[in-house]
């Protein structure tokens, strides 16, 4: 198992001093997409907009990052 800290970049920026341990890299992207769409179904639900710039980073225990998650890659809108 492997420390990885998931920073959530959105209306207000939270640095996750803490992090969590992970299998490996593509464990800890399925639990930073989940928190991403957590985070645009909570503006959703209260009617505030949805940035889909804002993102979760993905940083190793040396807080080098190692994937990004932008808001717009983890939904799809259709006509």
């Amino acid at each position: 198992m492997a420390r990885y800290h998931l920073h959530l970049f959105n209306d207000i920026d939270i640095i996750d001093e803490e992090g969590r341990d992970f299998p490996d890299l593509p464990a800890a992207e399925v639990e930073a997409v989940r928190s991403a769409r957590d985070v645009i179904a909570d503006h959703i639900l209260s009617g505030r907009p949805v940035c889909l710039h804002h993102r979760m980073e993905i940083a190793d225990a040396g807080g080098t990052v190692l994937k990004v998650i932008a808001f717009q890659d983890v939904v799809r809108f259709e006509p």
